[in-house]
């Protein structure tokens, strides 16, 4: 046991909640992948299964690595990070692999990465740093746009055109982060006014791309067929825009006049049925149904055959310990006040807690279609790397507060022996 407390240090309840999601994920993972694994591994789910064990295995190695540095680095780290990530988001959008109508991954030695995920954690260890630099300090609002919102605005738009979902939540972490960081009131409220008129300007710029688009390729195909040639198509382009737009609809529609199964409600229509069919205890392992119809059971859609296959029961497991993760995240900023590393901890543990939020909120209906994958227990590389490293700076810091503790009882050690020993000397003397 003492071998282990030496290993494994810091906060013992994280490293529990950490594994835990890591046996969901696997077990969880290999019910969902038939159908992926039928459609791409000849039916072997048990390839599918080492795959996914190897990914979430180097997610526990980023994590250990990540946990064995001192966090204090973070904040250096983040500095001098942070322009080249923002320059690999401008590469994505330019020359990113295009998936689903978006450009969110490249591939890096044949392995598809989203620098999203690692520009989440690295705008989030900037903004505690610099909070903490400008904590106690006089700035106006010149300072706070420049230090703060600039980094901000920039990171989130050039997630937001691609990935929504990641932008909302990354901002909403952000304004939380800087209130808790005792930012200025104001300055947040004008944080929030710039958010809202650059996704105003950007709204009219793609009405106004699309728009374009669209006529020039409808010309084109009158052009052809005044030339004779009827094998142009025209295809209308629609805007990201109306994605959204039309995904939020899909949740307002009257569900007795539309027909569930058609291509824009098959994804709510089957999450649907798996939530409902799950009861209080499930179906039982392996034993989901929907998990051959929904289009990503293994990530987007995995709390849904999570409940399916282990009922509602499962379902609240599951959140109880993104919840408890969460409360030991509090207990950091609690016993440290605003420090460093307790921001840091803050923001990185609210974004693991707000993401799985939002996936579950899209399982069972309660929010628009997202991509946002469970962290730690959803199928997926960048994901599963992302979440260990995010585990495993909050841990740094916990096994530093341990240190630190260890520091202070020693000292006090050290004086009581002083004492002690003073005490003897005069007992002596006066003998």
């Amino acid at each position: 046991m003492n071998v282990f407390n030496k290993i494994l240090r810091g906060d013992k309840v994280i490293w529990i909640v950490a594994l835990l999601l890591g046996i969901i994920s696997l077990i969880v993972v290999y019910s969902a992948t038939s159908a992926y694994a039928t459609n791409n591994y000849k039916g072997d789910t048990g390839k599918v299964l080492m795959r996914h064990l190897g990914t979430l295995v180097f997610g526990f190695m980023m994590m250990y690595a990540t946990y064995k540095i001192n966090y204090k680095h973070f904040a250096k780290a983040a500095l001098l990070l942070l322009i080249p990530c923002l320059a690999l988001l401008v590469y994505t959008l330019v020359f990113g692999q295009h998936l689903n109508e978006a450009n969110r991954s490249i591939n890096i030695g044949g392995f598809s990465f989203q620098p999203s995920e690692m520009a989440k954690i690295i705008l989030i260890t900037y903004l505690a740093r610099q909070l903490i630099m400008m904590e106690g300090k006089v700035y106006n609002f010149k300072d706070f746009l420049i230090k703060l919102a600039l980094p901000i605005l920039c990171t989130v738009g050039l997630i937001f055109t691609e990935n929504l979902s990641t932008a909302l939540i990354l901002t909403a972490v952000c304004m939380v982060l800087l209130f808790v960081g005792r930012a200025r009131f104001v300055h947040i409220l004008s944080l929030v006014g710039l958010c809202v008129v650059g996704m105003g300007f950007y709204l009219a710029l793609d009405a106004i791309s699309t728009n374009r688009h669209n006529r020039h390729a409808l010309k084109a195909q009158q052009v052809a067929i005044a030339q004779g040639d009827t094998s142009k198509e025209y295809k209308e382009k629609q805007s990201r825009v109306m994605t959204w737009v039309n995904r939020i609809k899909t949740m307002g529609e009257d569900k007795e006049n539309i027909d569930p199964f058609d291509d824009r409600h098959m994804q709510r229509t089957y999450a649907d049925i798996a939530v409902a069919s799950g009861s209080i205890f499930g179906k039982g392992p392996g034993k989901s149904e929907q998990r051959n119809f929904l289009p990503h059971p293994y990530s987007d859609f995995i709390y849904a055959i999570i409940i399916e296959e282990y009922g509602i029961v499962g379902g609240i497991i599951v959140l109880l310990l993104y919840v408890i993760l969460f409360t030991r995240v509090i207990r950091i900023v609690s016993r440290r006040a605003v420090t460093f590393g307790a921001l840091m901890s803050f923001g990185l543990g609210f974004l693991v807690v707000m993401q799985a939020m939002v996936n579950m909120g899209v399982s069972i209906g309660l929010l628009p279609v997202t991509g946002q994958p469970m962290p730690f227990v959803s199928m997926g590389g960048t994901s599963l790397m992302a979440t260990g490293i995010i585990l495993g700076m909050i841990l740094s810091v916990t096994r530093t507060m341990e240190d630190e503790a260890i520091s202070d009882q020693q000292e006090l050690e050290i004086i009581k022996e002083t004492i002690d020993t003073e005490d003897e000397r005069e007992l002596e003397s006066g003998d």
